[in-house]
């Protein structure tokens, strides 16, 4: 459908269990530009009063000794995350969503239907705005589908409403430290949290590809792509693999996660050589960051990541 995209939902039952994803409604055009959204339908403790959530302090850290408190005056952005709501019927939904004899084959919800059937309710989402706003921590974005609350606050506070000390220690395997709590967090509340990202940075996205220099005296084979020197732009990988498609991408919006910034410039520069109009970007900055490349995610991969998508997203 012009001017949609399609978003996933995935799912985990039980712990140990695959993951499976499937296609459950279509954004429109100003909501696709995020990207995809998933969900994660898990279990975990809680009972009315007080909920001890699961799985927030790192393996690693069980095993070490602490080296110091992570300063309390230091701020965490966290991610509050909510449990989706009649999974027993969303499962059947997804069924009959891809069940050809169905009447509800490959009839996706919009994003607002989709809040209303099994988003968390809005009584529950303004529950868990005023445990934060009572707690000193500052909502920084609201979601419509509910599923997540975007605080921010500073380490002290975040100890007190959490119930946990934040604790730095060295990495067993990189050249760093690394901050975490020193107990799995706890909530005064009634409301079922699912799970809160952001209390440690025990794991950071880092490239798997390893560039390697050319070793003297080796030399290197003429690529035959259309690109400079031979190199393989994205029209190549088009004409390989779908030759004879009639389809331009008009009215489709890719979403991309990256985590570093890009520098437009090589979008510009790849656009020309490449033959391609210019292509609208539209970036969605998370937790104050200015969207300059830093390096810390090998830079160069990200406006690489971009072209990619804007030849194919002419197929």
């Amino acid at each position: 459908m012009p001017g949609s995209a399609m978003v996933w939902v995935c799912f985990k039952r039980l712990a140990g269990s695959n993951i499976k994803c499937m296609k459950i409604f279509r954004l429109s055009r100003a909501t696709a530009a995020f990207g995809s959204l998933l969900f994660l339908f898990t279990t975990h403790g809680w009972s009315a009063g007080t909920q001890v959530l699961r799985a927030h302090v790192p393996a690693a850290a069980a095993s070490l000794q602490p080296t110091g408190r992570f300063s309390g005056t230091n701020r965490l952005n966290l991610a509050i995350g909510l449990p989706l709501r009649n999974q027993a019927a969303l499962s059947s939904l997804l069924r009959q969503i891809y069940d050809p004899a169905s009447p509800n084959y490959h009839h996706y919800l919009t994003p607002e239907q989709f809040a209303e059937q099994f988003g968390p309710t809005e009584t529950d989402y303004q529950a868990i705005i005023a445990f934060a706003n009572a707690n000193g921590l500052r909502v920084t974005a609201t979601h419509p589908n509910r599923v997540l609350l975007d605080v921010s606050g500073s380490v002290a506070d975040v100890e007190r409403a959490l119930h946990v000390t934040m604790q730095t220690y060295r990495h067993p395997t990189e050249d760093r430290s690394f901050y975490a709590p020193d107990t799995e967090p706890s909530l005064d509340l009634d409301v079922p949290v699912l799970h809160i990202s952001g209390l440690d940075n025990y794991s950071l996205p880092h490239p798997r590809f390893v560039a390697r220099p050319l070793v003297n005296g080796q030399n290197v084979a003429q690529n035959a792509g259309s690109g400079p020197n031979g190199t393989y732009m994205g029209g190549d990988f088009r004409a390989a693999y779908v030759p004879d498609s009639s389809l331009d991408g008009s009215g489709q919006i890719v979403g991309l996660l990256q985590f570093d910034g890009y520098t437009a410039g090589d979008i510009t520069y790849y656009e020309s050589h490449a033959g391609l109009r210019a292509v609208p970007l539209q970036n969605v900055l998370l937790d104050g960051f200015s969207g300059n490349p830093t390096g810390m995610a090998e830079k160069s991969r990200c406006p690489w990541t971009l072209k990619w998508r804007f030849r194919w997203r002419r197929i």
